[in-house]
């Protein structure tokens, strides 16, 4: 897969507000999950404090963030590439993700609150209309997303952080394996009855709703993996 061109992105101005270090991961890890740096892109120091107009250090420390996050690694003569997750990395994340996730969506419904239901009632509604339109890249934004408010909304930071990991690195395999319409159909109305089950306030059945969507997602990256051999 050929990799990104760093010029060619549009980062928008860095907040000094914020640690710039921080600052500089967030947006990366963002052109990531996005799908604007593909994986093997190599995330090039100079290229990317021009891109970004900052210096090379702040640079070179969030970069070596990303190795560490697991969504970035090193490569001999090559320099540091956003990573390439295989099919059976994939599986095993799911493996792990079935329990987190579940557990997350049990105490998301347990916990949150009116404002972070407002919040994944808007994220579904983009998701709804990306899933009309066979926007693929949309799509993996919205679940992300998703994912993330209802880790988010768990009130509980260990496990919103570990997820956080899996999260990034779900959206690079997802970007390597082409996914059909009826994939995305499938998967939105299984996170419609996530969504539904936290607004309930039932963290039983939002439990079992998100270990069923795990299921059927790991369900479908096999049969996506079988259909691109």
């Amino acid at each position: 897969m050929a990799g990104s061109r760093i010029e060619d992105l549009q980062f928008g101005p860095v907040e000094t507000s914020a640690r710039l270090v921080d600052t500089i991961v967030e947006k990366l890890r963002d052109a990531i999950v996005s799908g604007e740096l593909l994986p093997g892109t190599a995330l090039s120091v100079p290229a990317l404090a021009r891109a970004l107009d900052v210096s090379r250090s702040p640079v070179r420390e969030a970069v070596l963030q990303l190795v560490g996050d697991g969504l970035a690694v090193e490569q001999p003569r090559k320099g540091v590439v956003v990573a390439t997750i295989d099919h059976e990395d994939l599986v095993r994340i799911h493996e792990i993700r079935e329990y987190m996730e579940a557990a997350a969506a049990r105490y998301c419904a347990e916990r949150i609150d009116r404002s972070g239901i407002a919040a994944l009632d808007t994220v579904l509604i983009r998701q709804k209309q990306a899933v009309v339109d066979h926007d693929a890249r949309t799509y993996y934004e919205t679940n992300a997303e998703l994912h993330a408010l209802i880790a988010g909304n768990s009130n509980n930071p260990p496990l919103a952080l570990m997820l956080s990991r899996f999260e990034g690195q779900m959206a690079i395999a997802l970007q390597q394996i082409s996914s059909s319409p009826a994939h995305m159909r499938e998967a939105f109305q299984e996170h419609e009855e996530i969504v539904a089950q936290i607004r309930s306030g039932n963290s039983d059945k939002a439990e079992l709703a998100m270990r069923l969507h795990i299921a059927g997602t790991l369900a479908r990256v096999k049969q996506m993996h079988e259909d691109g051999d």
